[in-house]
């Protein structure tokens, strides 16, 4: 998967979650998460697995 291809399964999952909730779950600030939402960064390797393992198991 990619860093865009994560991105939009991120932001569809924003409609039914909260960006705060989501962070706190799985253990990444949420400013990190709103950058990268909004195109701004990349996430890490280790932070991007554990976005995809997120929003990948629910």
């Amino acid at each position: 998967m990619t860093q865009e291809e994560l991105r939009n399964i991120y932001n569809l999952r924003l409609k039914k979650e909260k960006q705060s909730y989501i962070a706190e779950t799985i253990g990444i600030d949420a400013g990190v998460l709103s950058k990268f939402r909004n195109n701004k960064i990349d996430l890490y390797p280790h932070l991007f697995k554990k976005l995809e393992a997120y929003l990948t198991e629910k």
